[in-house]
């Protein structure tokens, strides 16, 4: 008769089960003292287990990458960096562009302080001290101020492509300067950058190094005042850009740039794990991101875009994704030029130093550009152009590669060997005892009912005298 009662269930399947030694404390035949020592070897064996597979999982969860340095090959293709030109204040001489525009949008006999509020306006930085002074703190104010729409008299001064650079050329062939330097919008107006995966159309020129071509020289002219960056393909110029990575030019000087490059490889194993256990996010991991593709830069500019919205409840004019009714005006400008200890720099959460606390975790493919050496050298003294060489100084020997040492093939094999080692079970085991306990009990009830149904008692028949 199959058991029904709990009691006589469990014992039915501790007599049955495939767990090791769990059936010699259900046997009633062996003595009490050897069923009690079954089971405390039982319970310590399941403690063991339980024990390792915790280590496992943590270790799968906690610590599933391993990073390090690899030097075994060396036939690798070295990218140039990316290069962007983002046009800056100018010295006093070549400061033309804003005498004319201010003699266009304001009468002849405007303030003289109203074209350095219009410098502030054209190359903000996340301070406007002149813009705030002449236009918010003055009692009575010049009518002509810019009140606002700011970004208006920001392009009317910034240059375009054509007239900002000349003369490109990689290894000593030329090609069009405009077509590969593409516009890109940033927190600092817009520049122009080459190798970049965050224009809108990316449209890199060929620039590998290898054993076989092992000359990697970028020129190029500027003809006005001028910072350039050197780059990872998916990082953008920003306020808070190491200024390791910058070169400011100054018109009439000849700049050498020498840096070398080491990129990351990262297995393929990699993307199945999550952004915690490898501490880095992938391009396509950019929910609401402010450029095509995530890269710690844009990732501080997002997170810049939110703090001046939480602090002044309003963006700059140079800010992306903003809309009209979201770019401040000369009290939010203030506010901003105000606050802007707070806002163009960054700090650690731990920190007690004026910054702004931005939880950016790296980009997975980000690439490691070290300066060598920047050599600048005097030119024509009438020359109004700045000559500028980006030179890599080495082909890469080596390269950082993230591997995953635990993956979930790892861990299911972990816990397979534990299992068996300790208990003797497979995956079955652990089927079976789901379905002795549901499937199997449920059985026997309706088995039980339906030999109770079928036995119907016998009525004796009348006897007539």
């Amino acid at each position: 008769m199959p058991p029904t009662s709990c009691r006589a269930l469990v014992k039915d399947y501790c007599s049955n089960c495939t767990f090791a030694g769990v059936h010699f404390i259900a046997d009633d035949t062996k003595h009490w003292s050897e069923r009690w020592l079954w089971f405390l070897l039982v319970v310590l064996c399941w403690y063991g287990s339980a024990l390792l597979i915790i280590a496992a999982w943590d270790a799968f969860v906690l610590s599933p990458i391993s990073f390090g340095v690899e030097t075994t090959y060396t036939e690798w293709n070295t990218k140039m960096p990316a290069v962007a030109v983002c046009e800056i204040v100018q010295d006093k001489q070549y400061k033309q562009k804003i005498y004319d525009v201010s003699d266009s949008i304001w009468t002849p006999d405007h303030l003289l302080d109203l074209e350095d509020a219009l410098e502030d306006i054209t190359y903000f930085r996340g301070s406007c001290h002149t813009l705030v002074d002449v236009c918010y703190n003055t009692k009575e104010p010049d009518y002509q101020c810019p009140m606002s729409n700011y970004s208006y008299y920001a392009n009317l001064v910034r240059c375009e492509c054509p007239q900002l650079l000349k003369q490109c050329s990689y290894n000593g062939k030329l090609f069009p300067c405009c077509e590969y330097f593409q516009p890109i919008d940033t927190e600092i107006g817009r520049c122009y950058i080459i190798n970049s995966i965050q224009t809108k159309e990316p449209n890199p020129y060929p620039m590998v190094s290898n054993l076989t071509n092992k000359r990697g020289v970028l020129r190029f002219e500027v003809m006005l005042g001028a910072m350039i960056y050197t780059l990872g393909e998916d990082e953008v110029p920003t306020i808070t850009t190491l200024q390791s990575s910058t070169l400011k030019l100054q018109l009439g000087h000849i700049f050498k740039r020498h840096v070398a490059v080491k990129n990351i490889e990262n297995d393929p194993l990699v993307t199945e794990t999550t952004p915690e256990q490898r501490a880095c996010f992938f391009h396509h991991e950019n929910e609401k991101g402010l450029y095509p593709h995530y890269s710690y830069s844009a990732c501080t500019v997002l997170c810049r875009k939110k703090a001046q919205l939480d602090i002044c409840q309003c963006n700059d004019h140079f800010m992306l994704g903003t809309s009209e009714a979201e770019r401040c005006n000369i009290s939010g400008m203030a506010c901003l030029n105000a606050n802007s200890n707070n806002l163009t720099t960054l700090k650690p959460r731990w920190a007690t130093r004026p910054g702004m606390v931005c939880d950016c975790t790296p980009s997975c493919t980000e690439t490691e550009i070290t300066v060598i050496k920047d050599v600048q050298t005097s030119g024509s003294h009438n020359s109004k152009k700045a000559i500028v060489h980006v030179i890599l100084a080495r082909m890469s020997t080596e390269r950082f590669k993230r591997n995953v040492v635990r993956s979930r093939l790892d861990l299911v094999v972990s816990l397979g060997g534990t299992t068996g080692l300790f208990l003797g079970a497979s995956l079955l085991s652990f089927v079976e005892f789901i379905v002795y306990f549901t499937v199997r009990f449920t059985s026997n009830i309706l088995i039980e009912q339906r030999k109770n149904q079928n036995v119907k008692p016998k009525h004796k028949r009348a006897v007539r005298f």
